[in-house]
Protein backbone atom coordinates (compact mmCIF):
# COMPACT_ATOMS: atom_id res chain seq x y z
CA UNK A 1 0.00 0.00 0.00
CA UNK A 2 1.59 3.32 -1.04
CA UNK A 3 2.69 5.43 2.29
CA UNK A 4 -0.34 8.27 2.94
CA UNK A 5 0.86 11.74 1.61
CA UNK A 6 1.26 14.40 3.82
CA UNK A 7 2.85 17.02 2.11
CA UNK A 8 0.96 19.04 -0.77
CA UNK A 9 2.54 21.45 -2.81
CA UNK A 10 0.78 25.00 -3.63
CA UNK A 11 0.65 26.88 -7.27
CA UNK A 12 3.62 29.35 -6.11
CA UNK A 13 2.47 31.91 -8.77
CA UNK A 14 -0.65 32.10 -7.11
CA UNK A 15 1.06 32.40 -4.02
CA UNK A 16 2.95 35.15 -5.07
CA UNK A 17 0.05 37.23 -6.79
CA UNK A 18 -1.69 36.80 -3.34
CA UNK A 19 1.38 38.25 -1.10
CA UNK A 20 1.75 40.98 -3.94
CA UNK A 21 -1.69 41.78 -3.73
CA UNK A 22 -1.75 42.19 -0.26
CA UNK A 23 1.22 44.32 -0.10
CA UNK A 24 3.09 41.72 1.89
CA UNK A 25 6.86 41.37 2.51
CA UNK A 26 7.77 37.68 3.66
CA UNK A 27 8.51 38.86 6.60
CA UNK A 28 5.07 40.50 7.27
CA UNK A 29 3.87 36.90 5.98
CA UNK A 30 5.68 34.85 8.35
CA UNK A 31 4.72 37.27 11.08
CA UNK A 32 0.98 37.22 10.30
CA UNK A 33 0.77 33.42 10.19
CA UNK A 34 3.17 32.06 12.38
CA UNK A 35 5.21 30.19 9.55
CA UNK A 36 8.96 30.72 10.22
CA UNK A 37 11.04 31.78 7.30
CA UNK A 38 12.67 28.30 6.07
CA UNK A 39 8.94 27.03 5.51
CA UNK A 40 7.71 30.33 3.93
CA UNK A 41 10.31 29.71 1.19
CA UNK A 42 9.09 26.05 0.53
CA UNK A 43 5.84 27.04 0.39
CA UNK A 44 6.71 29.97 -2.06
CA UNK A 45 8.41 28.43 -4.26
CA UNK A 46 6.42 25.27 -4.54
CA UNK A 47 8.30 22.65 -2.72
CA UNK A 48 5.66 20.57 -0.66
CA UNK A 49 4.54 21.55 3.09
CA UNK A 50 2.54 20.15 5.73
CA UNK A 51 -1.56 20.52 5.62
CA UNK A 52 -0.56 22.40 9.29
CA UNK A 53 1.49 24.97 7.02
CA UNK A 54 -1.50 25.34 4.37
CA UNK A 55 -3.85 25.96 6.46
CA UNK A 56 -1.72 28.38 8.45
CA UNK A 57 -1.18 30.22 5.30
CA UNK A 58 -4.73 30.40 4.04
CA UNK A 59 -5.86 31.85 7.25
CA UNK A 60 -3.26 34.56 6.63
CA UNK A 61 -4.44 35.40 3.18
CA UNK A 62 -7.94 35.19 4.31
CA UNK A 63 -9.04 32.47 2.48
CA UNK A 64 -11.38 30.33 3.89
CA UNK A 65 -10.45 27.11 1.64
CA UNK A 66 -7.26 25.90 1.75
CA UNK A 67 -7.79 23.57 -1.11
CA UNK A 68 -7.56 26.78 -3.11
CA UNK A 69 -3.86 27.39 -2.86
CA UNK A 70 -2.88 23.94 -3.92
CA UNK A 71 -1.05 23.40 -7.60
CA UNK A 72 -3.43 21.79 -10.26
CA UNK A 73 -1.66 18.66 -10.11
CA UNK A 74 -2.15 18.12 -6.47
CA UNK A 75 -6.15 19.31 -6.89
CA UNK A 76 -5.95 16.55 -9.96
CA UNK A 77 -4.31 13.76 -6.98
CA UNK A 78 -7.40 14.62 -4.34
CA UNK A 79 -10.11 13.90 -7.50
CA UNK A 80 -10.59 18.22 -7.99
CA UNK A 81 -11.03 19.07 -11.56
CA UNK A 82 -8.42 22.43 -11.95
CA UNK A 83 -10.32 23.50 -14.90
CA UNK A 84 -13.62 23.68 -13.02
CA UNK A 85 -13.35 27.39 -11.79
CA UNK A 86 -16.16 29.30 -10.91
CA UNK A 87 -16.97 32.27 -13.05
CA UNK A 88 -15.82 35.71 -12.10
CA UNK A 89 -19.44 36.48 -12.99
CA UNK A 90 -20.57 34.46 -10.07
CA UNK A 91 -21.29 35.18 -6.90
CA UNK A 92 -22.82 32.02 -4.61
CA UNK A 93 -25.93 31.13 -6.72
CA UNK A 94 -26.32 34.67 -8.50
CA UNK A 95 -24.56 34.98 -12.20
CA UNK A 96 -23.87 38.96 -12.79
CA UNK A 97 -25.28 39.96 -16.28
CA UNK A 98 -23.59 42.19 -18.88
CA UNK A 99 -22.97 45.17 -18.80
CA UNK A 100 -23.53 46.35 -15.35
CA UNK A 101 -25.41 48.81 -14.19
CA UNK A 102 -23.09 51.51 -13.17
CA UNK A 103 -19.49 52.25 -13.72
CA UNK A 104 -17.27 52.63 -10.68
CA UNK A 105 -19.23 54.99 -7.72
CA UNK A 106 -17.79 55.88 -4.30
CA UNK A 107 -19.28 56.26 -1.53
CA UNK A 108 -19.02 59.50 0.97
CA UNK A 109 -16.53 57.58 3.19
CA UNK A 110 -14.75 56.50 -0.33
CA UNK A 111 -15.47 52.93 -0.98
CA UNK A 112 -15.53 52.59 -4.81
CA UNK A 113 -18.49 50.17 -5.79
CA UNK A 114 -20.54 49.25 -8.95
CA UNK A 115 -24.37 48.32 -9.26
CA UNK A 116 -24.94 44.83 -11.40
CA UNK A 117 -28.24 43.06 -12.17
CA UNK A 118 -27.94 39.16 -11.46
CA UNK A 119 -29.90 36.06 -12.48
CA UNK A 120 -30.53 33.09 -10.19
CA UNK A 121 -28.35 30.15 -11.69
CA UNK A 122 -31.16 27.32 -11.11
CA UNK A 123 -34.28 29.60 -11.03
CA UNK A 124 -34.27 31.60 -14.07
CA UNK A 125 -37.17 34.01 -13.52
CA UNK A 126 -35.19 35.44 -9.71
CA UNK A 127 -32.90 38.67 -9.97
CA UNK A 128 -30.83 40.45 -8.09
CA UNK A 129 -30.00 43.83 -7.24
CA UNK A 130 -26.01 43.34 -6.69
CA UNK A 131 -23.53 46.36 -5.17
CA UNK A 132 -19.81 45.13 -5.60
CA UNK A 133 -17.47 47.06 -3.35
CA UNK A 134 -13.72 47.24 -4.16
CA UNK A 135 -11.27 46.73 -1.51
CA UNK A 136 -8.59 44.70 -3.17
CA UNK A 137 -6.67 47.34 -3.28
CA UNK A 138 -6.48 48.00 0.63
CA UNK A 139 -4.51 46.09 3.00
CA UNK A 140 -6.28 42.76 4.98
CA UNK A 141 -5.17 44.90 8.42
CA UNK A 142 -6.92 47.88 6.95
CA UNK A 143 -10.58 46.39 5.94
CA UNK A 144 -11.22 44.81 9.40
CA UNK A 145 -12.55 48.48 10.60
CA UNK A 146 -14.53 48.74 7.13
CA UNK A 147 -16.66 45.91 8.47
CA UNK A 148 -19.43 48.32 10.14
CA UNK A 149 -19.82 50.08 7.04
CA UNK A 150 -19.93 47.13 5.10
CA UNK A 151 -22.60 45.24 7.18
CA UNK A 152 -24.58 48.21 7.77
CA UNK A 153 -26.97 47.60 4.86
CA UNK A 154 -27.51 44.11 5.85
CA UNK A 155 -28.03 44.89 9.68
CA UNK A 156 -30.76 47.80 8.80
CA UNK A 157 -32.67 45.73 5.94
CA UNK A 158 -33.18 42.87 8.47
CA UNK A 159 -34.57 45.54 11.36
CA UNK A 160 -36.74 46.35 9.28
CA UNK A 161 -38.50 43.10 7.27
CA UNK A 162 -40.03 43.69 4.55
CA UNK A 163 -41.52 47.25 3.68
CA UNK A 164 -42.75 48.38 0.91
CA UNK A 165 -40.32 51.35 0.38
CA UNK A 166 -37.24 49.88 1.99
CA UNK A 167 -34.58 47.37 0.09
CA UNK A 168 -34.80 43.78 0.96
CA UNK A 169 -31.67 42.04 1.27
CA UNK A 170 -31.04 38.20 0.62
CA UNK A 171 -27.38 38.18 1.53
CA UNK A 172 -24.03 39.78 1.73
CA UNK A 173 -20.15 37.43 1.10
CA UNK A 174 -17.14 38.14 0.03
CA UNK A 175 -14.87 37.12 -2.73
CA UNK A 176 -11.39 37.47 -4.15
CA UNK A 177 -9.99 36.63 -0.35
CA UNK A 178 -11.73 39.65 1.21
CA UNK A 179 -11.09 41.58 -1.83
CA UNK A 180 -14.86 42.18 -3.08
CA UNK A 181 -17.75 42.58 -1.16
CA UNK A 182 -21.26 41.90 -2.47
CA UNK A 183 -24.31 42.73 -1.31
CA UNK A 184 -27.25 41.31 -2.95
CA UNK A 185 -30.79 42.65 -2.90
CA UNK A 186 -33.97 41.69 -4.06
CA UNK A 187 -34.27 43.06 -7.65
CA UNK A 188 -37.11 45.87 -8.26
CA UNK A 189 -37.23 46.88 -12.01
CA UNK A 190 -36.39 50.65 -11.80
CA UNK A 191 -34.08 53.76 -11.88
CA UNK A 192 -32.70 55.71 -9.05
CA UNK A 193 -34.51 59.15 -8.59
CA UNK A 194 -31.67 61.21 -9.73
CA UNK A 195 -31.80 59.58 -13.16
CA UNK A 196 -35.75 60.79 -13.12
CA UNK A 197 -35.01 63.79 -12.10
CA UNK A 198 -31.96 64.71 -14.96
CA UNK A 199 -34.97 64.20 -17.16
CA UNK A 200 -36.76 66.85 -15.64
CA UNK A 201 -39.49 67.96 -13.19
CA UNK A 202 -41.58 65.49 -11.57
CA UNK A 203 -45.49 66.61 -12.15
CA UNK A 204 -47.48 66.97 -9.01
CA UNK A 205 -49.15 63.92 -9.00
CA UNK A 206 -46.34 61.92 -9.11
CA UNK A 207 -44.70 64.04 -6.81
CA UNK A 208 -47.01 63.91 -4.19
CA UNK A 209 -46.87 59.82 -4.37
CA UNK A 210 -43.41 59.91 -4.53
CA UNK A 211 -42.92 62.08 -0.91
CA UNK A 212 -45.79 59.74 0.79
CA UNK A 213 -43.85 56.64 -0.13
CA UNK A 214 -40.05 58.02 1.29
CA UNK A 215 -41.50 59.12 4.08
CA UNK A 216 -43.37 55.96 4.83
CA UNK A 217 -39.48 54.37 4.57
CA UNK A 218 -38.10 56.94 6.50
CA UNK A 219 -41.00 56.30 9.55
CA UNK A 220 -40.12 53.06 9.07
CA UNK A 221 -36.66 53.39 9.95
CA UNK A 222 -37.51 56.04 12.87
CA UNK A 223 -39.76 53.24 14.51
CA UNK A 224 -36.56 51.37 14.61
CA UNK A 225 -34.47 53.73 15.97
CA UNK A 226 -32.65 54.16 12.61
CA UNK A 227 -31.15 57.37 11.21
CA UNK A 228 -30.87 57.16 7.18
CA UNK A 229 -28.77 60.62 7.21
CA UNK A 230 -27.43 60.26 3.56
CA UNK A 231 -31.13 60.37 1.96
CA UNK A 232 -30.27 61.70 -1.85
CA UNK A 233 -31.88 61.05 -5.29
CA UNK A 234 -28.88 58.57 -5.99
CA UNK A 235 -30.32 56.35 -2.79
CA UNK A 236 -33.71 56.19 -3.73
CA UNK A 237 -35.05 53.60 -5.96
CA UNK A 238 -38.09 54.22 -8.20
CA UNK A 239 -40.27 51.12 -9.27
CA UNK A 240 -41.07 51.41 -13.09
CA UNK A 241 -44.18 49.28 -12.34
CA UNK A 242 -46.11 51.78 -9.97
CA UNK A 243 -43.79 54.59 -9.54
CA UNK A 244 -43.27 54.12 -5.89
CA UNK A 245 -39.50 54.58 -3.66
CA UNK A 246 -37.94 52.19 -2.35
CA UNK A 247 -34.63 53.42 -0.02
CA UNK A 248 -31.66 51.87 -0.37
CA UNK A 249 -27.84 52.13 0.21
CA UNK A 250 -27.95 51.76 4.24
CA UNK A 251 -24.16 51.67 4.53
CA UNK A 252 -23.88 54.91 6.50
CA UNK A 253 -27.38 54.89 8.34
CA UNK A 254 -26.79 55.55 11.84
CA UNK A 255 -28.63 53.02 14.10
CA UNK A 256 -29.29 54.76 17.89
CA UNK A 257 -29.93 51.51 19.48
CA UNK A 258 -27.03 49.23 20.25
CA UNK A 259 -24.78 49.47 17.59
CA UNK A 260 -21.81 51.70 16.98
CA UNK A 261 -22.63 55.00 14.66
CA UNK A 262 -21.01 55.09 11.49
CA UNK A 263 -20.18 57.40 9.46
CA UNK A 264 -16.64 58.45 7.36
CA UNK A 265 -13.21 59.89 8.56
CA UNK A 266 -12.89 63.41 7.82
CA UNK A 267 -15.82 65.52 5.62
CA UNK A 268 -18.97 64.15 4.23
CA UNK A 269 -19.17 65.50 0.59
CA UNK A 270 -20.83 68.60 -0.39
CA UNK A 271 -24.92 68.09 -0.80
CA UNK A 272 -27.54 69.87 -1.02
CA UNK A 273 -30.31 67.42 0.84
CA UNK A 274 -27.31 66.68 3.74
CA UNK A 275 -28.72 68.89 7.33
CA UNK A 276 -25.85 70.74 9.00
CA UNK A 277 -25.84 68.94 11.97
CA UNK A 278 -24.74 65.21 10.18
CA UNK A 279 -21.26 67.02 8.96
CA UNK A 280 -20.55 67.60 13.08
CA UNK A 281 -19.58 65.77 16.21
CA UNK A 282 -22.57 62.77 15.12
CA UNK A 283 -25.41 64.62 17.36
CA UNK A 284 -27.81 64.32 14.83
CA UNK A 285 -30.99 63.05 15.10
CA UNK A 286 -34.05 62.20 12.98
CA UNK A 287 -35.21 65.44 12.10
CA UNK A 288 -31.63 65.21 10.11
CA UNK A 289 -33.35 63.06 7.65
CA UNK A 290 -36.65 65.25 7.31
CA UNK A 291 -34.39 67.76 6.61
CA UNK A 292 -32.96 66.17 3.58
CA UNK A 293 -37.02 65.22 2.85
CA UNK A 294 -38.34 68.28 3.05
CA UNK A 295 -35.40 69.41 0.76
CA UNK A 296 -37.90 68.31 -1.59
CA UNK A 297 -41.01 70.35 -1.36
CA UNK A 298 -43.42 67.67 0.54
CA UNK A 299 -47.48 68.44 0.88
CA UNK A 300 -49.12 68.34 4.12
CA UNK A 301 -49.73 65.10 4.42
CA UNK A 302 -46.36 63.59 3.83
CA UNK A 303 -45.26 66.32 6.73
CA UNK A 304 -47.59 64.60 9.09
CA UNK A 305 -46.45 60.90 8.39
CA UNK A 306 -43.11 62.20 9.53
CA UNK A 307 -44.03 64.12 12.23
CA UNK A 308 -45.79 61.09 14.01
CA UNK A 309 -41.72 59.75 14.69
CA UNK A 310 -40.24 63.11 15.24
CA UNK A 311 -41.11 66.63 15.72
CA UNK A 312 -41.35 69.07 13.10
CA UNK A 313 -37.68 70.90 13.08
CA UNK A 314 -38.24 74.59 14.08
Amino acid sequence: MAKEQREFRTDPLKLKRLRLQLGLTIEAFCKETGIDKATARKLFGGVPVSMTTLVAAAEGFGITNHLEMLHPDELAAVGIDPDAAPSPNQVLEWEIESPRLSGWLRTANGLQYQLARAHHRIFADRFARVKCYELRHIPVKDRKPLDQHLRRHADVCSKIGRHPNIAENITATTTEHGGLWWVIDRWDEGQSLETHLKEGALESARLKSLMLGIAEGLHALHEKGIIRRELSPRSILVRQSDGSPVLTDFELAKLTLGKPTVKPKGSWPEDPYLALEVTGAGGEDERADVYSWASRRPDRRSIQICKRSTPWPP
